[in-house]
């Protein structure tokens, strides 16, 4: 079978497990690692392997650049504390500490291999996490630690990574030489991001300028800012993941107030595509890999390497929940304006964010990526054992965190706060009134009767979204139904539009081209129906 084949078997085999997953009530992620392990049985994708280098140049920048672009910055900025505590002293620890205890237990691992595994496995995966929290209803705060953690600690745990590989195929080391590097490293990527998506910004601006503005090409610029950033930090030499991160920060604040309407519809849905296209395919072929990584591990019976995972999937899972406490309430205790600013947190939510550490794809991608030798040509060593470590932590993970955290948050009764409805629903209020008082404006200039009746029937539309937006929730409940009863009326006459143009069609009154632009028509007058759903929501 051949690579196009395959591709197209994967991507098919992608969207088969999507609709899976609208009827089984489980966390995507899981569903398509086991499709992928059931695919690994077929011809052709039983030997399936991934450069790691080209992994992570397809896949990995535009996954990181979307959660960058998507998370709240200003919630990001009030939980940064929390986030770099866990983006980097985790990781740290965890690297040290499954080092030595990876090493204790399997004493033919070298400490310098040892803690290479310690760097693959420290980091959360943002795309797992998203997959995993963006269906439960969790307080902001935590969905924003969680997502912004997974988001920097991918750069923290590889920039590690890096130094234990190299100590491995050396056999020299430095920590005062890691620790700058690893700071200059981290800090130039993020720099060098920003700095990529600041001049990719610009140019946008300026097409948009001299009426080059047109949403297909907008939209391929977008999809090749992420690429641009980590090709421009592979080529300086600093770290590509902060790299990628720093350019998503930017960009989303960046689109959200200089690209017009529809650019930024005609972009999302292209975005929106590409992300399920791509989380798939990550965990798709982490599923398939699984097979021929086992087979590679010849050293140790079934049972023995079954037992190496679980010791080592405890110990990641343990590190996290030990780590969080202290770093939750320490803070508090010895800073007075922290404590003030923040108030205190609540154990069951501490426990939460403990909880939610999921492994993924770029622990995979940075375990495939370790060297076959070292500098003196010999194999490296437990290359197979460390690689199926790796991807044993992110299956369970994936199993034991993943579908425990339900059970958890109902257990614990953790409810969504409630602040993001607030803030939309004050902030919906605000915008119809300014619509409002524009149009009281306008209304006494309007000289011609029907600029008038038109301009007033627009104002009356205005005030009961500001009647529905503003009552209390039994009125709000009330009103939403009768606004559904008219989406209904209204949706009705949009089908027999559509039916109506069909009919023309088939009949041969009208051509191709006359109906493409007629329903592209209708179909925005279809999308208002659907906006004007979500709005009474």
């Amino acid at each position: 079978m051949g690579l196009i084949e395959i591709a197209l078997g994967l991507l098919l085999a992608v969207a088969a497990v999507g609709v899976i997953g609208k009827w089984v009530p489980l966390p995507l992620p899981i569903l398509l690692v086991a499709g992928g392990v059931l695919l690994s049985s077929v011809p052709g994708f039983r030997s399936l392997r991934i450069d790691p280098d080209i992994f992570f140049l397809l896949f990995i920048p535009p996954l990181l650049f979307a959660d960058g672009w998507l998370i709240p910055k200003r919630d990001l900025i009030g939980a940064l504390r929390p986030v770099l505590l866990l983006a980097f002293g985790l990781v740290a620890l965890t690297v040290v500490v499954v080092g030595y205890l990876v090493h204790w237990l399997i004493p033919e691992m070298p400490l310098a291999a040892a803690f290479a595994l310690g760097a693959v496995i420290s980091p959360t995966d943002a795309v797992a996490v998203s997959a995993i929290t963006g269906r439960l209803n969790v307080p902001a705060r935590v969905t924003t630690i969680v997502n912004g953690e997974s988001l920097i600690n991918d750069a923290s745990g590889l920039v590690a990574f890096k130094f234990a590989v190299a100590a491995a195929v050396t056999g020299a080391f430095s920590w005062s030489d890691a620790v700058l590097q690893f700071f200059v490293l981290s800090a130039g990527g993020a720099l060098l991001g920003l700095a990529v998506a600041w001049a990719i910004g610009q140019i946008r601006v300026n097409l948009k300028r001299f009426c080059a503005d047109d949403p297909t090409i907008q939209t391929i610029i977008s999809l090749l800012t992420p690429y641009a950033a980590y090709i421009a930090a592979e080529t300086v030499g600093v770290g590509s993941i902060l790299a990628i991160v720093g350019a998503g920060l930017y960009a989303g604040a960046h689109d959200a107030r200089n690209l017009d309407a529809p650019t930024r519809a005609h972009s999302w849905e292209v975005w929106k595509m590409i992300l399920f296209a791509f989380n798939g395919l990550v965990f798709f072929l982490l599923g398939v890999q699984l097979h021929s990584i086992v087979a590679g591990v010849s050293r140790a019976g079934a049972a023995e390497l079954a037992g190496y995972a679980l010791v080592v999937s405890a110990a990641v899972i343990i590190l996290r929940l030990l780590w969080v406490f202290p770093a939750a309430y320490l803070p508090l205790a010895l800073s007075k304006r922290i404590r003030e600013r923040e108030g205190i947190h609540s154990p069951r939510l501490v426990f939460l964010t403990g909880w939610a550490g999921i492994r993924g794809s770029v622990t995979l991608a940075a375990a495939l990526s370790i060297p076959l030798q070292t500098v003196s040509g010999a194999p490296f060593p437990e290359r197979d054992l460390i690689i199926l470590l790796a991807a044993s932590v992110i299956v369970i993970t994936l199993l034991l965190n993943g579908l425990t955290l339900p059970l958890f948050i109902h257990a614990l009764d953790i409810r969504g706060d409630g602040i993001a409805e607030r803030e939309e629903r004050a902030a919906r209020m605000a915008t119809v009134q300014a619509a409002i008082g524009a149009l009281r404006q306008l209304l006494p200039g309007l000289t011609k009767p029907e600029e008038a009746a038109f301009a007033q029937s627009l104002l009356a539309k205005y005030e009961r979204r500001l009647q529905r937006h503003s009552a209390n929730a039994e009125r709000r409940h009330q009103l939403d139904a009768l606004h559904e009863s008219e989406r209904q009326i209204w949706l009705a006459a949009v089908n027999a539009e559509r039916a109506e143009l069909m009919q023309m069609h088939a009949e041969n009154a009208i051509n191709d081209e006359v109906l493409r632009v007629l329903q592209s028509d209708i179909d925005l007058e279809e999308a208002l129906v659907g906006g004007s759903a979500r709005r009474a929501r």
